[in-house]
């Protein structure tokens, strides 16, 4: 039987007023995944601070704190606008 190898995808889906798109990012370790993750994060972060200051309804659901955790997740989105916001995922899979 084939041994498979472990990589870490990086999903990044983000929607703002004027453009939406979906990045992907793939690692070998999960170590330089977290720092993607980590960079992501922070980015995101000063965008909806500097873009969107006098928003004052945005939601974030994650468990990025969880440091057992295999996966992660960070997801940012506008209670009055579903289509503004930033979803992170970093998750494991599987290849051949």
């Amino acid at each position: 039987m084939m041994e498979k190898d472990i990589v870490y995808l990086i999903q990044l889906d983000y929607s703002t007023d004027d453009c939406e798109g979906i990045d992907n990012y793939i690692f070998k370790t999960k170590e330089n995944a977290l720092k993607k993750l980590n960079t992501l994060i922070e980015q995101e972060k000063e965008f909806y601070k500097n873009e969107y200051p006098n928003f004052n309804d945005f939601e974030l659901d994650t468990n990025i704190e969880d440091k057992k955790a295999n996966e992660y997740w960070w997801n940012y989105k506008c209670e009055s606008n579903y289509y503004l916001h930033t979803f992170i995922d970093l998750k494991i899979m599987e290849v051949n």
